[in-house]
């Protein structure tokens, strides 16, 4: 339970606590809405992801440890605050989602790699996956062609690209660097945004099924 936090079923009193901390908007306030994320309460967790978001990128590098640690539904809000806040330093993490155990955060954390090659990180995504063992690379390809064909076909196409695997840190790979061509013709890369995912924090905190 995140300090001081309302418990139980106090609606009111979770809505005020996170409008408290979003309005603070200081380091503190910054911690406590990611303890938020922890919480049993799903209802809560909620609350503190829409207040991160509109904060904006001030909480991804607080948010980022979550992905890889605490209950499922922690990294689930994790992985979708990442893809929200346009993080790209997480495209390494979110991609090691892949062998979550639990199957839904494995899907946020794709939904949250084709929202970032949306926004400008396929590249870095293409220099990620470069990287990996075939088997892991091919694995990972394929998760990300189900989210979403058209992000999958230009990672794919950008990974064989010398500019891009090639290049020495990915911190310098964006979408709009020269050298880096963009989206095919024929798509809209702006607005057919990758699905919004149907897996959302159970209110109980319960685990479910990782099939």
């Amino acid at each position: 339970m995140a300090n001081d936090a309302p418990s139980g079923r106090d609606f009111a009193g979770k809505k005020d606590y996170v409008r408290q901390l979003e309005q603070r908007r200081d380091p503190e306030a910054l911690a406590l809405l990611v303890q938020c994320l922890s919480d049993e309460s799903g209802y809560l967790r909620d609350l503190a992801e829409g207040a991160l978001l509109r904060l904006g990128g001030r909480a991804a590098e607080l948010v980022l440890p979550l992905l890889c640690e605490g209950l499922w539904y922690s990294r689930s809000s994790a992985a979708r605050l990442l893809g929200g806040l346009r993080h790209a330093p997480a495209v390494a993490p979110l991609l090691d989602r892949a062998e979550d155990p639990v199957e839904n955060v494995a899907r946020e954390a794709f939904v949250a790699l084709a929202a970032l090659a949306r926004t400008g990180a396929s590249a870095r995504i293409a220099w990620e996956l470069h990287r990996l063992p075939a088997e892991r690379r091919l694995a990972r390809l394929a998760r990300l062609r189900h989210v979403d064909r058209a992000v999958a076909t230009r990672v794919e196409r950008l990974m064989g690209l010398e500019e891009v695997v090639a290049a020495p840190d990915p911190d310098t790979l964006r979408d709009d660097a020269p050298g880096i061509p963009p989206p095919e013709e024929g798509i809209d890369w702006q607005t057919n945004n990758a699905p919004r995912s149907q897996t959302r924090s159970q209110p109980d905190g319960g685990e479910p099924s990782s099939r």
